[in-house]
């Protein structure tokens, strides 16, 4: 029997509001799972690779603005940060068995304090612990990362709430569970148009300021892994320095609007041949604009606008899966 992996996809993307608010209840209880992480660290470094470490990002960056020395590093590198008595190891992998997270984990226990983020609570990474932070996501059916980053994103959130006093709670990330909700099934009004200019895109920048660089990498992500389009992240100023020489007739860009530049790089693009999609406040110029609620912060963001990548990419998805069935018959 074949098995319709864009079916699965929708799926565990309609979840997902669901799976956000069971993860907020379990999060909110007494007792829950933030109880015993421990008090304020003095450093914290987050580690893990793919959907994982884009999370951190943005993490890290509420982190520091709370006055809380946070960094992100891949945990592929050959110069880790060393292990401290006075440092926090955030390792992070949804599966728990990432071979280069565990080994960071390993590295750093019993002397760091290690804090996992896994959905498998009995995993290696587990198991190379000093406290687990469950993501609470069940199996995601399509092998893609839906549920799991936004899971991720969450709970950090939280974590840095907890560690800091200045990031979220379960109580004020509640509100995005129907906000969620209603992005999901709101698609309707823009997804058609967008779908349209994406198919078959020679390139596409995905862009979006440095504190969602979260959303902005997994939404990159999403395209490339999933409708296998080459779409790649940049911080919104940053394109107008390294990526604005790629810009030629036909380039598309999903533009996350909230960066100083926003409307210098939609008059670019439209000057050099390109359309640009922009997801939250209109900027003109652009071809299409997702209109996006407002969201206190990155975290927020992250958590409801994953969604456009998200349902973008199975759309895209979808049609190539069926020009490739036509062709083959």
């Amino acid at each position: 029997m074949t098995i319709d992996r864009v079916a699965q996809l929708r799926e565990d993307i309609e979840a997902g509001p669901e799976a956000l608010a069971g993860l907020l209840d379990a999060y909110g209880a007494a007792g829950g799972p933030l109880s015993g992480v421990g008090g304020r660290p003095a450093r914290v470094v987050f580690t893990g690779l793919g959907s994982s470490r884009y999370a951190a990002l943005t993490a890290a960056a509420v982190a520091r603005t709370a006055e809380l020395p946070a960094w992100v590093e891949y945990a592929s590198t050959n110069a880790p940060t060393p292990p401290d008595e006075d440092l926090v190891l955030v390792a992070i992998s949804a599966s728990g068995r990432t071979r280069e997270v565990v080994a960071s984990a390993r590295r750093h226990l019993d002397i760091s304090r290690v804090v996992a983020l896994t959905n498998d609570p009995d995993s290696p990474l587990a198991n190379e612990s000093d406290h687990v932070l469950p993501l609470l996501v069940g199996q995601e059916e399509a092998g893609i990362a839906t549920r799991a980053f936004r899971a991720t994103l969450a709970v950090l959130g939280m974590l840095i709430g907890r560690w800091a006093g200045a990031g979220e709670t379960a109580a004020s990330l509640r509100p995005t569970v129907d906000v969620l909700r209603a992005a999901t099934d709101g698609s309707a009004s823009w997804l058609p148009a967008v779908v349209d200019l994406f198919d078959r895109a020679s390139a596409i920048d995905v862009l979006g300021d440095a504190t969602d660089a979260a959303l902005v990498q997994q939404a990159a992500l999403m395209l490339r892994e999933a409708p296998r389009l080459p779409a790649v992240g940049y911080d919104t100023a940053d394109w107008l320095h390294t990526a604005v020489y790629l810009a030629n007739p036909g380039h598309r860009v999903l533009l996350f609007s909230g960066s100083a530049a926003d409307a210098e790089v939609v008059a670019t693009i439209r000057r050099r041949g390109g359309e640009t999609i922009v997801v939250g406040r209109p900027i003109d110029g652009a071809a299409v604009t997702v209109d996006a609620p407002s969201l206190d912060g990155p975290i927020e963001r992250g958590i409801v606008l994953s969604v456009v990548a998200e349902l973008l990419a199975a759309e895209l998805w979808d049609r190539a899966s069926a020009e490739e069935v036509e062709t083959v018959g």
